[in-house]
């Protein structure tokens, strides 16, 4: 019986790393190379941590909640029970079964608070645009409020100039004459 084995100078880890046989190198342990990278990048990565543990990512979902008489928001739970448990504490019990709770995906989430300050932006756009026609109707108002004061003071300073010379005729006794005209 043969057994086939490399001798004393065969291929192994006690060879020298050069030479016709050369060592081979033990089996590497990847698992403990990718704890080693994890523990490199937690400290990191700020997108997804987790509060409780920063090293590790967050494992919360997003769920959309409509509130009635309040809108819409996105809340991060561990699950859609323990959201509606969290919900009956704040939310009055009259409105507790009109609180819908949907589960959304990243994404949706994303785009919701997009939407959000698009339209808030919008109404800060519009709002402006408000305050400067009511602005401007204002000054509109106030510039004819002007011109009739202004006609007014004038109409009583021909009113006036007009009794003035009426008291003059009457005293020189020509008052007579215009008023019958």
């Amino acid at each position: 019986m043969t057994v086939m084995t490399a001798g004393t100078g065969g291929f192994s880890g006690d060879a020298a790393a050069t030479g016709p046989n050369a060592g081979y190198d033990p089996v590497m342990k990847f698992r403990k190379k990718l704890k080693d990278k994890k523990k490199e990048v937690a400290p990191g990565n700020k997108l997804g941590e987790s509060k409780e543990n920063p090293s590790m990512p967050s494992r919360l979902f997003q769920y959309k909640v409509t509130i009635p008489e309040v809108g819409e928001t996105v809340i991060y739970a561990n699950s859609a029970a323990e959201l509606m448990q969290k919900m009956r504490l704040l939310v009055n019990y009259r409105y507790r079964g009109d609180v819908k709770i949907e589960r959304i995906m990243p994404g949706a989430a994303g785009k919701f608070f997009m939407d959000k300050r698009a339209k808030a932006l919008r109404n800060v756009a519009e709002s402006n645009d408000k305050q400067m026609q009511q602005q401007m109707t204002q000054q509109q108002i106030a510039n004819e409020k002007k011109k009739v004061q202004m006609k007014t003071a004038e109409m009583q300073k021909q009113l006036q100039k007009k009794v003035q010379s009426l008291k003059n005729k009457q005293r020189i006794g020509g008052a007579q004459a215009t008023v019958d005209r």
